[in-house]
């Protein structure tokens, strides 16, 4: 929740008489870019202890979440491309692709703690996934121009994922991560003047390709895909893992909102008006997902209590 409410406070913030003094802190461009590389060296960290000893090294069972994670990035590309199908905002593709593990992983423990624990290491290893093919995506396609940003996510994964001893380090670093770090991120990346959008929001195609693709995008590609790789007999679910559960869960997969602003800030940082709308698009996509994924769990917890 302090991401939220970072981010809301970056967006009021900058479109306050006091915009003047918040661009002047968002020019310390290394305290956002220390607050992202904490994020990535923990996902690295992480991805390397479900590759070494979590449910990333049973092959079999690794290979649901792998593909439920391709699945959940191709999806929401595909929708994201066709709503802005020969327009310069096509650039954008990569806003919606990611789920942002910390978020999904608060509401899930907020609303969802009846929920079996094979419940969470599935939406975590999926979104651990999705991140760090995300990073991928980045090296391929955002490396081209020096941008301080994506070097520091790809040098924080790197190092995680070769760190001897990183998976001591979480005792701190994973709530640093969450409770400082992210929510400093979200305020140096939020806040972007949205006074001069009005009606042009409504109708553009990146509010809409953002939000159809978070909203209903990501929960298909990742639970659709799993779906196909369950009955082909490719893979399985993890003990424990219902499908109805599966389906409680769906729309956290929407909630994209750290590395969605990252996105946003490498495809649009030097359009003004078109980041401003990706980035509010990222706010309304991310918390449209929560509630309807929190509305969901709330089903599902009746049905837990009446056996």
């Amino acid at each position: 929740m302090y991401l939220i409410l970072a981010a809301l406070a970056a967006m009021l913030w900058a479109n306050s008489p006091f915009a003047e003094a918040y661009e002047a802190m968002i020019s310390i461009e290394a305290i956002k870019g220390l607050a992202i590389f904490l994020f990535f060296l923990s996902l690295g960290i992480e991805l390397r202890h479900e590759i070494t000893q979590g449910s990333l090294a049973k092959p079999r069972q690794a290979i649901v979440p792998i593909f439920a994670a391709i699945g959940g990035m191709l999806v929401p590309v595909a929708i994201y491309s066709l709503i802005n199908q020969g327009l310069t905002s096509s650039v954008g593709w990569g806003v919606p692709m990611s789920t942002d593990v910390a978020f999904a992983l608060a509401v899930l423990a907020i609303a969802g703690k009846f929920l079996p624990a094979p419940i969470r290491v599935f939406l975590m290893t999926v979104a651990v996934v999705d991140d760090s093919l995300t990073i991928l995506m980045i090296a391929l396609f955002f490396s081209s121009t020096f941008h301080l940003l994506s070097v520091v996510s790809l040098a924080g994964v790197v190092i995680g994922l070769f760190l001897p001893r990183g998976q001591q380090m979480t005792g701190w670093l994973t709530p640093t991560v969450n409770y400082v770090a992210l929510p400093v991120f979200a305020l140096f990346s939020a806040g972007v003047n949205i006074q001069g959008l009005g009606e042009s929001f409504a109708t553009s195609a990146i509010t809409w390709g953002v939000i159809v693709a978070m909203v209903v995008g990501k929960p298909l590609g990742v639970l659709g895909t799993t779906w196909l790789v369950t009955k082909s007999g490719l893979g399985r679910l993890a003990a424990g893992i219902k499908w109805r559960d599966l389906l409680a869960i769906g729309s956290l997969f929407g909630m994209c909102f750290t590395v969605a602003l990252l996105m946003s800030e490498l495809s649009f940082g030097n359009q003004q008006s078109e980041h401003a709308t990706a980035n509010l698009s990222v706010f309304i996509g991310s918390l449209s997902s929560a509630l309807l994924a929190i509305t969901a769990l709330q089903i599902r917890k009746r049905a837990y209590a009446k056996k």
